[in-house]
């Protein structure tokens, strides 16, 4: 019992430690989040990336994705096919909708074929009955589809499992010609109640390097990719290969665990190694299960895990070695977590594949669990939970630089009810700006000659843009809207968000694009990039209302010379100053301009020069000078000087012209509806040298100053100089 001081005393003392308590800031006795650690990758704000691979998994196997069952029990063939495609087509427009870029379609789920094979049979999966032909190939017109809307297309393979059950009617199902279950028994081991072959036995990899080279040959895919089930058991030896690694081990192993990794990177590296030499921008990728392996299992470079069926141990694949040595083009590992994840964090997992990755020519998308989104006990995967998760993750998986990308499992999960509010946040937030596939500099490619004589017209439907790109690297064109005199760097992660648009190249000589969202162009500008199937950019064309073809600076400005400046280029007359520029502003040398008017006219260079004036020098116009000084187009200014590097003044470059046209009988006729030179207020201003070219060429219209003076003694801008020459042209 407490005495009355004492009880005091106590009182005392715990009303001095709470009012310490209540002095120390709130934050100190926060819980702490497990993303915590990671604040630096996930902003505030949805952060914005041009280039970011975004894909889905289209799983074929047991009708998962596609097709439905319902559209696999048709008997009617026709209807059966027409409800395929229908369903196919639906599956690529949602993932336009959802501004991804990528799809990875399983092509062959269980040693079976979803395309023409000469080595396997047809899946059962799309008619019920294994090696039923279905009456149409449904890989090529994915790939057709997918390229239509610009989406790469890998084709998925499972490498070695036959069947998804070993029951009375699936044995039965198997035996029939073109199988490898009938043809070769001895392949065929059980695991996970399912026909799966051995992988140690050389002739069976060599069979799965076959099925995918069949594809990699006759079909036009971007990728070829295969998933985690490589070695695949229940328990440790459920296999049952101890025989074939006593037959092929041939004492390389001491372990049989050594032996089947080996036998893994085998078949990984000599499909790579037939890949790039077949076709060197095809892209193979992996996708293995989240971890390669637990520090704590004795890996001194693995991740601070504990995950129970890591690469190396379980699936006998060393992954990281894959990495290591490039053989991959990049991985893809199943982080099917949260970061609040007891045994492999969403952050723990994915920065340790960010460390392996770095300064490696492999790419590193990660795969995500859109399939546990309320179908899960982790309460992160749940309700309003699930929403911030996916926004932790995709923001993370984008400013985490080594991350390029972001595949979800699986698409059916797009429409499932259950995961709307988590779509909806991806739709119109966190992928609400398109992206590009991040480019794979090892593979490759050349971003073709950017697009040329764009064209802008306005239609009830839209603003149609046109352009012509005849360079044959081009796979698609990138369209981007921009304010109109505002500039673009398509380099540039901001670029993102005016990029508006690809399409696919066409096989006619004009590209078009329309922007169903304008009507009215008078304040917008676009530019237009072309792309090869690597995704390397060209530089872009500026297409607006005002604007020149051919070069970016030429627009509203100078509006009134656009049409001259753009003939001109095209009959080689004129020519930029590089990077797509015109500088329609710059003055024009004396050397310059009477080299144009020469090109005009078809002027003949004397290759023989006797005479030339003192300063011709050896230069790019020394021709020029001496064929026009002997046929007595130009005049020196005194002591033989033609000064070619001076800009030129109006008035002496209508006195050259008028030699030029008047040596070729070409003068142009005056007009009584234009104006006599008399009517100008600077007429005085004119050297007496001159008075008879601009007399002739104001009353002819081909000159009109600003309609109250000439300005003969100014300078002339380039885009004057084209302008005159133009009306000479058009007269």
């Amino acid at each position: 019992m407490f005495s009355k001081v004492n009880l005091r005393k106590f009182i005392s003392v715990c009303i001095a430690m709470l009012l310490i308590l209540a002095a120390l800031p709130i934050q100190s006795f926060a819980a702490s989040n497990p993303w915590d650690q990671y604040t630096q990758y996930i902003p505030s704000e949805t952060p914005v990336t041009k280039r970011h691979l975004r894909g889905a998994w289209i799983s074929t196997v047991i009708n998962l994705d596609w097709p439905s069952v319902e559209a696999r029990s048709i008997e009617n063939d026709k209807e059966r096919i027409q409800k395929m495609k229908q369903e196919l087509i639906g599956i690529l427009d949602k993932t336009v909708e959802m501004n991804m870029n990528a799809v990875f379609f399983q092509v062959s789920p269980e040693g079976d074929a979803f395309y023409k094979s000469e080595i396997v049979n047809w899946s059962r999966y799309l008619t019920g009955t294994f090696g039923k032909d279905p009456g149409f190939d449904p890989l090529a017109f994915a790939i057709e589809e997918a390229h239509k809307r610009n989406l790469e297309l890998h084709a998925w393979f499972n490498p070695y499992r036959i069947s998804m059950n070993t029951n009375d009617a699936t044995i039965q199902s198997l035996n029939i010609n073109k199988s490898v279950f009938k043809e070769h028994p001895d392949w065929i081991r059980t695991a996970m109640s399912r026909f799966v072959i051995d992988p140690g036995i050389p002739d069976a990899r060599e069979w799965v390097a076959k099925r995918v080279m069949e594809v990699v040959k006759n079909y036009d895919v971007d990728g070829i990719h295969f998933d985690d089930y490589f070695y695949y058991e229940s328990y440790m030896g459920e296999l049952g290969d101890q025989d074939t690694f006593m037959k092929y081990n041939e004492g390389q192993f001491s372990t049989i665990g050594d032996w089947r990794r080996n036998n893994t990177y085998l078949l990984v590296k000599e499909l790579s190694n037939q890949i790039r030499t077949t076709k060197p921008w095809v892209k193979f990728g992996v996708s293995p299960a989240a971890v390669w392996g637990n520090k704590k299992d004795g890996h001194p470079s693995g991740s601070n895990t504990s995950a129970g069926i890591p690469n190396y141990d379980r699936s006998f694949a060393d992954t990281k070695k894959w990495v290591e040595e490039e053989i991959i083009d990049y991985i893809a590992p199943q982080i099917y977590f949260t970061f609040a994840n007891p045994s492999a964090p969403y952050g723990e997992v994915a920065s340790w594949w960010s460390e392996v990755i770095r300064g490696r020519n492999v790419h590193f998308y990660v795969g995500q669990a859109l399939y546990k989104i309320n179908d899960n006990a982790d309460q992160y995967f749940q309700g309003n939970n699930a929403v911030e998760e996916f926004i932790r993750q995709l923001k993370f998986n984008v400013v985490k630089p080594e991350i390029m990308g972001s595949i979800m499992f699986r698409f059916r999960n797009f429409s499932d009810d259950n995961k709307q509010n988590v779509v909806n946040r991806m739709k119109e937030d966190l992928w609400l700006t398109k992206t590009l596939v991040p480019v794979m500099p090892w593979k490759g490619g050349q971003a073709p000659q950017k697009p040329t004589q764009g064209r802008i017209e306005v239609f009830s439907e839209g603003t149609k843009l046109s352009w012509v790109n005849k360079d044959a690297k081009t796979a698609y064109y990138a369209i981007y809207r921009i304010n109109k005199d505002s500039k673009i760097d398509i380099h540039s992660d901001e670029s993102a968000v005016k990029l508006i648009g690809t399409v696919r190249k066409s096989d006619k000589a004009i590209q078009e694009f329309i922007d169903k969202e304008v009507t009215n162009p008078d304040k917008v500008a676009y530019a237009v990039t072309a792309l090869d199937r690597l995704h390397n950019e060209s530089r872009e064309l500026i297409i607006s209302k005002n604007q020149s073809t051919y070069f970016t600076d030429v627009h509203d400005q100078y509006a009134w010379a656009i049409k001259a400046i753009d003939n001109l280029y095209e009959r080689g007359i004129v020519k930029g100053i590089g990077d797509g520029k015109f500088a329609p502003q710059n003055n024009v040398t004396r050397a310059d301009f009477l080299i144009m008017v020469m090109k005009s006219y078809d002027v003949a260079l004397d290759p023989h020069i006797t005479d030339n004036f003192a300063d011709a020098d050896n230069k790019y116009y020394t021709e020029y000078l001496g064929t026009a000084k002997r046929l007595g187009l130009v005049s020196g200014v005194g002591n033989d000087l033609y000064l070619p590097e001076a800009a030129i003044t109006r008035q002496d470059m209508l006195v050259i012209l008028y030699r030029v046209l008047d040596k070729l009988g070409q003068l142009p006729a005056t007009g009584s509806a234009n104006k006599s030179l008399e009517e100008f207020n600077d007429t005085g201003d004119i050297a007496d040298y001159a008075i008879k070219a601009m007399k002739l060429f104001v009353e002819a219209g081909i000159v009109q100053g600003d309609g109250t003076n000439l300005m003969p003694r100014t300078t002339t801008t380039r885009a004057e100089t084209a302008q005159v020459l133009y009306n000479l042209f058009s007269k």
